[in-house]
């Protein structure tokens, strides 16, 4: 990579304590190591955790001059984590990763190949580690996205997007929480932006564990994406 970039990369943090110090570790030696970055942050939105998640953010920012840390007192939603780093973003380029340590930030190297072209490179869990149950219901999920919206892309959901500053326009979306990409992705689509899906690799979680996928999150998500279609035909 010749190129210089300069990037912000967005974390939304909910009761992380046992991966976030290794996650944005990581990421911060991924970012000063890495001779492609001309300049770079850390955006953590720790999202009203309920553990030791903000005690561990404070000391990694005591530590980390570029790391930023967003707080908010209650849960508010994953979409709405995402739109408060951005908020706060500095430069072009935006990466929206995940705090779980299901992804290596390395991986955005593949991502940084399609920049010329696309506004949006969205990642593709290869071999996902993860319950059975819930790679069957996000194929399901995504098979629904392309039916309603004809919106061709594996796993719509996946949390590693990279993305260009001018494809962000998060303040007009309705839906914060689980169809939150896929509305972005809509939204951004009407634009004329163009949009790349590359796999890169998933890692199984080491500590904590993952949000329940429950009956009435999944009916929340059907009912989102059904006022999403009724909202976009209207115009």
């Amino acid at each position: 990579m010749n190129r210089k970039y300069s990037i912000s990369v967005i974390f939304p943090v909910y009761n992380e304590e046992g991966n976030i110090e290794r996650v944005i570790q990581e990421s911060a030696d991924f970012l000063q190591a890495t001779n492609a970055f001309e300049d770079y942050e850390i955006i953590a939105v720790n999202d009203g955790s309920k553990d030791n998640t903000a005690q561990i953010l404070q000391r990694l920012a005591d530590a980390i001059p570029f790391l930023k840390v967003i707080t908010h007192r209650k849960n508010l939603g994953y979409g709405l984590a995402l739109s408060s780093g951005f908020k706060e973003a500095s430069f072009p380029l935006i990466l929206f990763m995940d705090a779980d340590g299901q992804f290596n930030i390395n991986e955005v190297k593949k991502l940084f190949f399609y920049l010329e072209e696309f506004d949006i490179i969205a990642g593709s869990r290869q071999q996902r580690k993860d319950a059975r149950y819930r790679i069957t219901l996000a194929g399901i999920y995504s098979w629904l996205v392309f039916v309603l919206f004809s919106l061709r892309l594996k796993d719509v959901n996946c949390g590693f997007k990279l993305f260009k500053r001018k494809a962000l326009e998060l303040e007009n979306l309705s839906c914060k929480a689980g169809v939150f990409y896929t509305e972005f992705l809509i939204r951004a689509r009407e634009r004329g932006c163009k949009i790349k899906e590359v796999p890169v690799e998933h890692l199984p979680r080491l500590k904590g564990r993952q949000n329940g996928v429950s009956l009435k999150i999944i009916l929340e998500a059907v009912i989102d994406l059904v006022r999403l279609k009724y909202s976009l035909n209207k115009r």
